[in-house]
């Protein structure tokens, strides 16, 4: 059994979600109490922060911390998700250069209200608008008070579909960043991939994967 307070970072792969990430570190190390701290989805990779005994009474300080991601865009399609899991709802013929994308970005830094995708997590009088999204029903988000502190393009993964690394305030959708940036565009995207860098101090260097954890191989704060 693991008895310490601590915090280890997780390098969560693509294609699992964090509970069940969460839920298999429980398994293989055995605290008393475990949880993660920021929601990554099934889709995202990289650092999600677990807390562990006493260290889960820092969720609050974590969820809100400064995020980095690196992300693609994907420019000229938009899904219901605004995802590549979703369905296509909307497409249209464009051709967007680097220097048309880098110039845009330049609008998106500072301090915004944003508009959570309806499928998230944000719950809607109770229910979680993912599940009302699942089921038809039409429904409006609040927007949400976010910071973006630097958006920048890396450089171009294919026609029209980018890579950027933008560093954000905790509660930040990434998916609605995409969306946003490409009707600025006067077009529809999709977030193909993303991936966690930073969470607060903490860097994808000093993450570790479930098989370096379920094999002894990883290290821990002591909190």
């Amino acid at each position: 059994m693991f008895d310490k307070n601590a915090i280890i970072v997780l390098n969560k792969p693509t294609g699992m979600s964090s509970s069940l990430a969460v839920q298999i570190v429980k398994r293989t190390i055995k605290p008393n109490k475990i949880g993660h701290m920021g929601t990554l989805d099934p889709l995202g990779s990289g650092v999600l922060v677990l807390g562990i005994n006493k260290g889960t009474k820092l969720f609050d300080e974590f969820l809100n911390k400064v995020k980095t991601y690196r992300a693609v865009f994907s420019f000229g399609i938009e899904t219901d998700t605004l995802d590549s899991e979703g369905v296509v709802i909307n497409k249209c013929d464009t051709n967007i250069s680097l220097e048309q994308v880098k110039e845009c970005c330049k609008n998106f830094v500072g301090e915004f209200d944003q508009i959570p995708p309806k499928y998230s997590a944000k719950k809607v009088n109770g229910k979680k608008a993912y599940n009302l999204a699942r089921q038809g029903e039409e429904f409006e988000l609040k927007t949400r008070h976010i910071t973006i502190y630097s958006c920048d393009v890396l450089y171009q993964v294919g026609n029209n579909t980018f890579m950027f690394e933008i560093t954000c305030s905790g509660g930040t959708y990434i998916r609605s960043l995409c969306r946003d940036i490409a009707y600025s565009l006067s077009t529809y995207g999709t977030m193909l991939a993303i991936i966690r860098t930073r969470c607060a101090d903490l860097t994808l260097k000093q993450a570790y994967t479930l098989e370096e954890i379920k094999s002894g191989k990883f290290e821990y704060i002591e909190v």
